[in-house]
């Protein structure tokens, strides 16, 4: 799972703080804030406060796309989903950075 992937399917359970996507994510606090900040320039994320974020409805729509069932492949404690659970279509949308 990439880096936005993972930062959407966890924002799929409503706003959050970067510390609680990073707890969730697994990602660091650097690479959660650079993911977060990316998203919010593709307008699939938004920031109601400092510190918070929550997903638009383009980001919703891309999220529930991504994993069927979030929770469950986040694992409730940051685990990662297998790649085959994430449809070929996203990968057109986040390719891999060589």
């Amino acid at each position: 799972m990439t880096r936005d992937e993972a930062l959407l399917a966890a924002l799929l359970d409503g706003d959050r703080s970067t510390l609680e996507l990073v707890a969730a994510t697994g990602l660091t606090e650097r690479v959660c804030r650079y993911g977060l900040h990316h998203l919010i320039g593709t307008d699939y994320v938004w920031s109601p406060a400092r510190g918070r974020y929550r997903l638009t409805a383009r980001g919703r729509v891309i999220a529930g796309e991504i994993v069927p069932d979030a929770a469950d492949a986040l694992g409730g404690s940051g685990g990662t989903t297998d790649a085959s659970e994430i449809k070929p279509t996203l990968r057109r949308r986040f390719p891999r950075r060589r």
